[in-house]
């Protein structure tokens, strides 16, 4: 069906007579980029199209692991990652991974000055994991590097646990409503893992599970502390006034650490199936750095 290009005069006279406009589409929410924790600013906004976030090209120049050069004569992107070369040319569906075609979701545009491209296609070319949070509209390409990888693999306990704050995350949560006043910051780990936790700072707690790459929130609730619970976290059983994701059903003993912001420093221990604590001590400790708590054994399997 042909667009009619033209209102003509009485009727354009009857709108502005009667006070109406023709409405333009409200823009949708910005879309924000976030690479390995870091938010990615850009002058031309990411875009969805097709169900494909589009990005200007220098966003995924921050993807670790890759090298991204434009060759304007040509219209072409060409990627390199171990060795390999990826290759996009502007207005093509059909990307080439070597020399083998690859269909892609979008092609590459011209937009104001700037190359955008389809983020989800290159950075999973890269090996990272790509999240699309709809409730937030937030993008996460998430790409643990291999030294960090091997850290959370490692015997001391306090090392694979500040490994494990330090991988990059993601979340296809909402979020929550937090005040936080709190001087406190909590971390709870199964005992004798680093690749499952719980952040708790003042009312707000959240719960992360590590897979491959990258660490996921799971779960985020607000509590409030003023009213018990047995529906709650045994560990925190107070009432839970708001949550998204799952609750995990973890009921075995917990190690924590317990640091107090002001000072920097932290009391740790345990807490046993039944929610009582045991404090076995107090030293310095920096914010998401760990250290092996006394009496503790390392679980076979960190994660």
């Amino acid at each position: 069906m042909k667009v009619i290009k033209f209102i003509c005069l009485p009727l354009l006279l009857l709108i502005l007579l009667s006070g109406t406009a023709l409405a333009a589409p409200a823009s949708a929410p910005t879309i924000t980029v976030e690479i390995n924790n870091s938010t990615i600013s850009t002058d031309i906004p990411p875009y969805l199209t097709q169900g494909t976030t589009m990005v200007p090209l220098n966003v995924v120049k921050h993807i670790p692991g890759i090298t991204v050069a434009w060759n304007n004569g040509t219209k072409t992107v060409t990627i390199g990652r171990s060795g390999e070369t990826i290759t996009l040319v502007a207005g093509h569906k059909t990307a080439l991974i070597g020399s083998k075609p690859t269909a892609l979701p979008v092609a590459s545009v011209l937009l104001k000055g700037r190359v955008m491209v389809p983020i989800r296609f290159i950075a999973e070319a890269a090996d990272a994991h790509v999240a699309w949070n709809a409730a937030t509209r937030i993008v996460y390409v998430a790409k643990a590097d291999e030294a960090l990888i091997t850290q959370l693999q490692s015997a001391n306990l306090g090392e694979a646990r500040t490994a494990a704050l330090h991988f990059p995350r993601v979340s296809a949560l909402k979020q929550i409503p937090i005040i936080n006043e709190s001087q406190n910051q909590d971390y709870y780990f199964p005992e004798g893992t680093a690749g499952r936790f719980f952040i708790q700072g003042g009312p707000g707690i959240s719960y992360y599970e590590i897979t491959g790459n990258y660490a996921e929130e799971i779960w985020s609730a607000k509590i409030d502390y003023s009213v018990p619970s047995s529906a709650g976290l045994f560990f925190i059983p107070y009432k839970i006034v708001d949550q998204a994701g799952k609750m995990p059903s973890y009921k075995g003993s917990l190690a924590f650490y317990h640091l107090m912001l002001p000072v920097m420093e932290a009391t740790y221990g345990f807490i046993d199936a039944t929610g009582v604590s045991r404090t076995v001590g107090q030293q310095n400790m920096n914010l998401n750095e760990f250290f092996e708590i006394p009496g503790e054994a390392s679980s076979s399997v960190q994660n």
